[in-house]
């Protein structure tokens, strides 16, 4: 049997929303370990998925400034 050298299906997503909810609470190291941890079978995806949670969690923090305390 052929192993494929793709990830299944959403787990890069998966990995991407829980590497997220990672750095929004403890910070965004425990993000990028989560990243790093999970795609490390798929190293093509690691360097888009960092960028995505760090643009992600910086447009978060963005919004949460703006909101009324």
């Amino acid at each position: 049997m052929k192993i494929s050298k793709l990830p299944p299906e959403g787990y890069v997503e998966h990995m991407k929303r829980s590497a997220l909810m990672a750095a929004q609470g403890v910070g965004i190291e425990a993000g990028i370990i989560i990243l790093t941890e999970g795609l490390k079978k798929w190293p093509q995806d690691l360097e888009d998925a960092i960028r995505w949670v760090v643009l992600e969690r910086k447009r978060l923090q963005e919004i949460q400034a703006k909101e009324p305390k």
